[in-house]
């Protein structure tokens, strides 16, 4: 059960997110009058129950907010293990986070504990260790191994059982993949359901790394609603952005240009609505310029479809103004797929 736990994301975040697209088709049916208000509450019950979805201990705001906190937690904790591995972090400490203001006992009891990165005991203790768990592995030097006292690098009595139930697995070990299982969920959810997700998505520490440079690879940053989605020619609803295209973005390697470095962590979690819901949609020399409004500010991103179609990029993000925006419209060789300035 712990491997499909960790693949599929189903620990309260993505797996009840299979449960809000079912519920957004239940909605859906009763909005077009095919069924009642008797209907619905009779399918209500069984559908959450078949989700193990349990409606006492908090209302839904409560509930919605555990499932997206544990779902990337999950997913972050998962990046982090596939870093440690890529590094060749030798040694892992266990860290407890005392803000809890319930602190699980066993948890507490794991504070301060250190092992190898390959020992067993990470394949069953790696955080998170349950619903709203907040701790942590941190990288440990030889150096901290080899002067910890005995206590802190012995398993304790029943060590193979101490997370909570259905948790004793390592999601970084059997996912694989970091971020990427849960990018799947962005894809195969409702679109905009997945575009709301997305724009809390950013807002994490995760995505605050990505930008800082900290985490390689590709990145979702994006999620297309249906219009985009066709004016792009996008057959994925997930836009990327990768570290590199990042890099030269921000001016970190030699360009032509200099990038741009005026860029702040804030203008980069505008990207879910630049690209996902664009003002303005432009094809130019094969590419595709998205651009919107947000707060006072105007927006340029350039995407680019993979030739199969299936994969969707940001090549370069950047800021304009509105009169700028409107020359671009006019200008020779444009193609205005969109407009809604």
């Amino acid at each position: 059960a712990g491997a499909a736990h960790a693949k599929g994301f189903m620990s309260a975040g993505a797996y009840n997110a299979d449960l809000l697209a079912d519920l957004r088709k239940m909605t859906d049916k009763a909005i077009a009058g095919g069924m009642d208000i008797r209907e619905f509450r009779q399918q209500f019950r069984p559908l959450v129950e078949k989700y193990g979805w349990q409606l006492k201990g908090g209302g839904p705001a409560w509930r919605s907010d555990l499932i997206w906190r544990t779902n990337i937690q999950t997913a972050y904790q998962a990046g982090r293990w596939q870093q440690f591995e890529e590094a060749g972090i030798e040694y892992l400490m266990y860290m407890h986070n005392d803000s809890v203001m319930h602190p699980r006992p066993a948890h507490v009891a794991l504070d301060g504990k250190i092992f190898p990165r390959t020992d067993p005991f990470w394949s069953r203790n790696y955080p998170p260790q349950g619903f709203g768990c907040k701790c942590r592995a941190v990288a440990a030097t030889r150096a901290e191994y080899e002067s910890a006292n005995p206590e802190r690098k012995q398993r304790p009595e029943g060590w193979e059982d101490m997370a909570d139930k259905g948790w004793n697995y390592n999601a970084g070990q059997e996912t694989g993949r970091g971020f990427e299982a849960l990018t799947e969920k962005f894809e195969k959810l409702p679109a905009d359901i997945a575009h709301e997700w997305m724009q809390r998505w950013v807002q994490e520490p995760a995505f605050a790394r990505f930008i800082e440079g900290k985490i390689p690879g590709n990145f979702p940053v994006a999620v297309l609603g249906e219009e985009s989605r066709a004016a792009i020619g996008a057959k994925s609803q997930t836009a990327w952005f990768s570290a590199d295209s990042l890099s030269k973005n921000k001016g970190e390697q030699p360009l032509r240009s200099k990038g741009h470095p005026e860029l702040t962590i804030d203008d980069y979690r505008k990207l879910p609505v630049i690209v996902g819901d664009p003002l303005v949609v432009i094809e130019k020399d094969g590419f595709k310029e998205v651009f919107a409004g947000m707060e006072g500010k105007y927006y340029l991103a350039v995407v680019k479809v993979t030739q199969d179609k299936e994969e969707l990029f940001v090549q370069s993000f950047r800021r304009v103004t509105r009169a700028g925006i409107e020359k671009e419209m006019k200008s020779k060789g444009s193609s205005v797929l969109v407009n809604k300035l």
